[in-house]
């Protein structure tokens, strides 16, 4: 993750990171990166984990990995403990998020730099998350709740967090979510713009779905290096299935209809690879 970021960073484009869940998924992240070539990451939450398995879905990826040549990071998306993190390093996972973000400023410094003594001597990089980040996970794609001011990134605390903890990466809150927005989000530019000023190390973006191609651009050229998609990539896949089924409602192969998934699933990742700039790079 430190290498490919720290690219982004420098050359002012951001890496995306898709949430897979099984084959399919991971198929048409890595092959769609290779043929663009850009960097890409596979991000794997602890619910898509529980679904796939740990030990299928990274053997997955690393397969997937071994047959391209442009940068895979398999990463682990909003962690909870350490031991979610030793699992995934003991599985191959290049990079790893504790997410601790709901706990107080102390105990999030504290459950951070556990997790970054273990994981930097495994070789294995670590992103955190400071503030909140609205929505729901999993099964509810929703924005449910406003995101107050207080709940947001605070530049300050974000200084002190990265030189006490050595994060490599840092998820910053200015109003996104998790899942599908209802209604418009309020995206803090400015804050996002002080919390680059203050640190140095690559800064992320939770909650791209649906916040809106103008926006995103922007946070990227204001200092975002990595931008979480995991909603669209599954409501396209979605819809392309339900598409597929519909043009033979006598079919059931697996090996007909899951092409139609990965065909609009392509469609989406192209998309943003195109619009974050990741593209063309190695």
């Amino acid at each position: 993750m430190k290498s490919v970021l720290s690219d982004a960073q420098k050359n002012k484009y951001a890496v995306p990171a898709f949430n897979v869940c099984n084959l399919e998924y991971a198929q048409v992240v890595i092959r769609t990166a290779e043929e663009l070539r850009s960097p890409v990451i596979v991000a794997l939450h602890p619910i898509e984990i529980a679904y796939g398995g740990l030990r299928e879905m990274a053997s997955i990826v690393k397969g997937l990995a071994g047959d391209v040549t442009v940068p895979v990071v398999l990463h682990l998306d909003h962690g909870d403990t350490l031991e979610d993190v030793v699992g995934c390093i003991v599985h191959g996972f290049t990079s790893v998020m504790i997410d601790a973000s709901k706990q107080s400023f102390a105990d999030n410094i504290a459950a951070t730099s556990e997790v970054v003594r273990f994981a930097h001597a495994a070789g294995v990089d670590v992103e955190a998350e400071l503030g909140l980040v609205g929505g729901a996970e999993g099964d509810q794609y929703a924005h449910k709740e406003q995101i107050m001011k207080d709940q947001l990134t605070d530049p300050d605390m974000a200084l002190e967090f990265v030189e006490e903890t050595g994060v490599d990466s840092l998820a910053v809150a200015i109003g996104t979510a998790h899942g599908f927005y209802r209604g418009t989000p309020h995206i803090d530019l400015e804050r996002l713009t002080v919390i680059r000023s203050k640190v140095d190390i690559p800064l992320v973006l939770h909650g791209g779905s649906g916040t809106g191609d103008e926006v995103l651009k922007e946070t990227i050229n204001r200092g975002i290096t990595k931008i979480n998609i995991a909603t669209e990539l599954k409501y396209a896949f979605h819809q392309g299935l339900v598409n597929a089924m519909k043009e033979d409602e006598e079919e059931f192969e697996p090996r007909v209809i899951m092409p139609g998934g990965q065909s609009s699933a392509k469609e989406l990742i192209t998309q943003k690879i195109t619009l974050f700039g990741s593209a063309n790079r190695v």
